[in-house]
């Protein structure tokens, strides 16, 4: 880095490292990025830095945008003393076909506990020189990995993304699961509407830093007074299905991306629960984006608006008519019990204290037999 460089100074910044020289080691993939084998060592380069007080490494791609709070959350699920290799593959059918359903996708990043990352590390050269073959530095780590006999954990909150255009159905139906981290590809829009990457990224770490953990968790409530359905997607969006939906079908990925490689056959399949998304702006459930968030008398505030413009017509019985959504909500604190079990939150919309243009609603635990269901 520049000595003049303006971070130069910023002692919180981590350490710049180079990495080694590769020619030695064969790539034959063709027209790969021959890059691959250098990333893929990184792991032994990183282990080979002697950190003390090391449980995990974590290692993800240039564009992979990590939550520190959910991903230390969720990685306290294990036993950190034994071997274990965590992160998710990829939502494309076509993807996980041709790399592995077992690999952990390097976008969506991933970890290493510490025992197996020094063991992988004292032999990742000799098994670099089987896989030449290989396209990827995370295939290689794969490979490697699975020769010293460990498979992959699956962890719903790393997040792929393979896919282009619009996020919105696939981050408003997340798992129940801290969200973990988020590829930021070139190849998906911003995830809110009329900003750049870098802004609508700012903008959703507004509600990060007021309640890390409940980001992006999804919440279904049915309104009684208009038979409405109302998912909340906290810190993210809101949508009002203007009848009642069945919880398993609200809890859908809507289809609002296109796949990632053109030409049809295998690439249009995902490995996602999908239900359709109408091409009808009007004819979709309106959909409130995150505006600001607020914390006080020991309840967190947020609010939503609409951030689009439809020119839909509509009468007072439509949920068109709602202008904000408030949702109030206490900071999600989750414990071991929780995390290796966890359950969805319930919600209630609350009597109208306004002209009826703004929609209140209240997430809390459920009750031990509550149901989140339709009211006839």
């Amino acid at each position: 880095m520049p000595p003049n460089s303006r971070f130069s100074d910023a002692t919180s910044l981590p350490p710049i490292c180079i990495s080694e020289d590769t020619s030695r080691f064969r790539y034959t993939y063709r027209n790969g990025p021959r890059s691959a084998v250098r990333i893929a060592r990184i792991v032994l380069e990183t282990v080979n830095l002697n950190h003390s007080n090391v449980r995990w490494f974590v290692f993800g791609d240039d564009n992979t945008i990590f939550f520190p709070e959910n991903l230390v959350k969720t990685l306290s699920k294990y036993d950190h003393g034994l071997w274990y290799y965590i992160g998710t593959g990829s939502e494309s059918f076509a993807q996980n076909k041709f790399f592995s359903y077992k690999m952990a996708f390097g976008g969506a990043g991933f970890a290493i506990s510490y025992p197996l990352a020094m063991v992988l590390s004292k032999v990742l050269d000799s098994c670099l020189n089987r896989y030449p073959h290989l396209y990827g530095s995370d295939g290689r780590i794969h490979a490697c990995i699975a020769e010293l006999g460990i498979s992959l954990t699956h962890e719903p909150g790393f997040h792929q993304m393979d896919f282009r255009g619009s996020m919105f159905g696939f981050l408003a139906s997340h798992p129940i699961s801290p969200l973990v981290s988020l590829h930021a590809s070139d190849t998906i829009d911003p995830i809110f509407p009329n900003m750049t990457t870098i802004m609508s990224l700012e903008h959703l770490f507004k509600a990060v830093s007021i309640d890390s953990r409940r980001v992006m968790q999804q919440t279904v409530c049915y309104d009684r007074w208009f038979s409405w359905t109302i998912s909340v997607s906290w810190g993210y969006a809101v949508q009002i299905f203007p009848h009642h939906v069945f919880l398993p079908d609200a809890i859908r990925t809507q289809e609002t991306y296109i796949p990632l490689k053109k030409g049809g056959g295998i690439n249009d399949f995902y490995d996602v629960d999908t239900m359709g998304y109408d091409p009808d702006p009007c004819r979709r459930p309106p959909l409130f984006f995150f505006h600001k968030a607020s914390f006080g008398r020991d309840r967190i505030t947020t609010s939503y608006r609409i951030m689009t413009s439809e020119n839909c017509t509509f009468d007072m019985a439509s949920p068109r008519k709602i202008e904000e959504i408030r949702v109030f909500s206490r900071k999600l604190e989750l414990d071991a019990k929780q995390m290796q079990a966890p359950r969805r939150h319930c919600c209630d919309v609350l009597p109208s204290s306004s002209s009826g243009n703004i929609m209140e609603i209240a997430i809390k635990d459920c009750g031990h037999e509550e149901l989140i269901h339709m009211h006839p």
